[in-house]
């Protein structure tokens, strides 16, 4: 694997843009650095930065063909790769057997590809477990609330609810715990402080409580399984022509709080992104309002606008040539989503936003054999709430800046304060 000690000094490319550095991701995704690399670096070596390294520094790309040929190319590991004892999707190295191996993103196939064929029925298609009608009673009733206040902060009053609802909803958890599950993701995403991006007392006991009550929701749905996502984690089993081992008991409790945490900050961070950027294109809002035949490319328009997850990692299984230099086996590698939707060789005047674009081959949902499952159950999850905004909603006007996470994992806004004005 590649190393280097200590704090090398960064590629002048970077113009001191420390990739691992979360406070450099208040503003958002870096998208100026970002194409700035496509034209000159488009594979860059970035030396250990100031946090989530392990001490290594990693490989870095930001051009689509290269993204999406990586992401398909069983050399590049959501495991883990020769030489270590961790791996998974995080810049960090996770434990192999504990995270990385267990949980499906961290997983490699067949076991992965198994694993996903048990679930993706129950997320799309004719089997869906996503309830549309239960979706667009919640869109109605928070939107017409927020719009009774006229200015609101939409991320705590209109895309935190709803996500937590959608989802907490699909995995069987009663309505009498919603609130509860509110004020705990209010306050965290994953182990860190939502405020700061960093891990703290107060996100570590958030995080054991909300852990706590998943494993009895699931021990719940062990004992009374009903017709929910939940149940089907608890119960499911992989194809028994696989010649896969059963799910273990530790697989089952550690997906079941993963893929929910993961669901919901999908849903949030999507919902809050497409309401920030319909905020500040008014123009876009009102080609939408008189032609609901655009709601459909909107949607995807949105999601290649700001992608929920800025990088995924992979480990190298063995020696890859690109770009005039050798990835080197067990060396981590990084796909910088973002970068892939805006490039001008993929997409026609790629920093504008334009609702009527056609076609949009975005990766906001990942690519290969690891494209994002719930996909599709987040694409139904906007569509109601969009529509009841477009219903109700005649202009999105901002009403204060629009604050972000310092985080470089989740592109996660925290404040979004507008003014609504009534149709």
């Amino acid at each position: 694997m590649t190393a280097l000690p200590g704090t090398a000094a960064l590629p002048g490319v970077l113009d001191g843009f420390d990739l691992t550095d979360h406070t450099r991701f208040t503003d958002g995704v870096p998208y100026a650095l970002f194409a700035r690399l496509r034209r000159e670096a488009p594979l860059l070596f970035h030396p250990p930065g100031a946090t989530g390294t392990d001490g290594e520094g990693f490989w870095v790309l930001t051009r689509y063909a290269d993204i999406a040929a990586v992401a398909a190319d069983p050399a590049f590991s959501a495991q883990g790769g020769p030489g270590r004892k961790g791996g998974g999707t995080h810049l960090e190295d996770m434990e192999i057997g504990v995270h990385a191996g267990v949980l499906l993103p961290m997983m490699d196939d067949p076991r992965h590809q198994v694993f996903k064929d048990m679930i993706t029925p129950s997320l799309t298609g004719p089997s869906s477990l996503v309830a549309d009608d239960e979706l667009r009673g919640h869109a109605a009733e928070l939107v017409d609330a927020v719009l009774a206040r006229g200015t609101v902060d939409l991320v705590d009053e209109l895309a935190e609810p709803f996500a937590l609802r959608a989802v907490a909803g699909l995995f069987g958890a009663p309505e009498d715990v919603w609130d509860r599950l509110l004020t705990w993701v209010h306050g965290v995403v994953g182990l860190a402080n939502r405020r700061t991006g960093q891990a703290d007392d107060f996100s570590r006991t958030t995080f054991m409580a909300m852990a706590r009550y998943f494993q009895d929701l699931l021990a719940a749905k062990r004992e009374t399984p009903g017709q929910d996502f939940g149940s089907l984690l608890a119960h499911g089993h992989l194809a028994h022509t696989s010649g896969e081992p059963p799910l273990s008991a530790h697989e089952r409790e550690h997906n079941f709080l993963v893929l929910l945490m993961h669901g919901y900050e999908q849903v949030r961070n999507v919902l809050a992104a497409a309401l920030l950027a319909l905020a500040e294109h008014p123009a876009q809002w009102q080609l939408l309002r008189e032609d609901r035949s655009l709601v459909p490319g909107a949607i995807e328009e949105l999601l290649r606008w700001t992608p929920p997850n800025p990088y995924n990692r992979r480990t190298a299984t063995r020696d890859v040539a690109l770009h005039g230099q050798v990835i080197r086996a067990g060396d981590k590698v990084t796909l910088w989503w973002p970068s892939a939707n805006r490039d001008e060789s993929v997409f026609t005047d790629p920093d504008t936003f334009d609702v009527r674009r056609n076609p949009n081959p975005h990766l906001s949902f990942g690519a290969g054999v690891h494209d994002c499952a719930g996909a599709d159950a987040a694409r139904r999850a906007l569509r109601p709430l969009l529509e009841r905004l477009l219903d109700r909603v005649a202009q999105i006007r901002p009403a204060g800046p629009a604050i972000h996470t310092p985080y470089n994992k989740h592109t996660v806004l925290l404040d979004l304060p507008v003014e609504l004005l009534p149709a």
